[in-house]
């Protein structure tokens, strides 16, 4: 696995955890480990192989060297794998939408059944309005210039 696809995986992670309302320490740890990994000079999964000790990195402590590892040997995350039960992987989508966090997403995925970019273009240009606040509701529209 490359490190953009290992720091994607821990975005998503933190997005997720982002729409369960968990601990924000536990977020931004997810968010600052995949910004060091998105910036190592070398290949994570090489240092990994090459037995180098993963908490000398930025932002990665034991528990997140750990999740590497099950990444690059399991090529999956039990966290992600049980976050992705209780919420459609297309709500990731969603957070390109400058502007709109992970509560104003949930919030359109909880109220409206919304669970894509696909089908949230759809919902506004059938001209039904969305139960969040107007500045949001006019970001979106700008997204997708409608």
């Amino acid at each position: 696995m490359t490190n953009q696809e290992i720091a994607n995986v821990f975005d998503k992670v933190a997005f997720f955890l982002s729409l369960k309302d968990e601990n924000e320490f536990k977020v931004s740890a997810y968010v600052k480990a995949a910004k060091s990994i998105r910036e190592l000079p070398l290949a994570i999964e090489d240092m990994l192989l090459a037995g180098e000790d993963l908490t000398k990195i930025e932002g990665i402590g034991k528990i997140l060297a750990q999740k590497v590892e099950d990444l690059v040997i399991i090529g999956s995350l039990k966290i992600l794998d049980e976050l992705l039960f209780e919420f459609p992987d297309s709500l990731f989508e969603m957070s390109q939408i400058k502007g709109i966090g992970p509560k104003t997403i949930f919030k359109i995925f909880d109220t409206h059944k919304i669970k894509s970019l696909v089908e949230l273009k759809q919902f506004l240009q059938s001209g039904e309005k969305l139960a969040i606040a107007t500045p949001y509701e006019c970001r979106i529209k700008e997204f997708f210039k409608i």
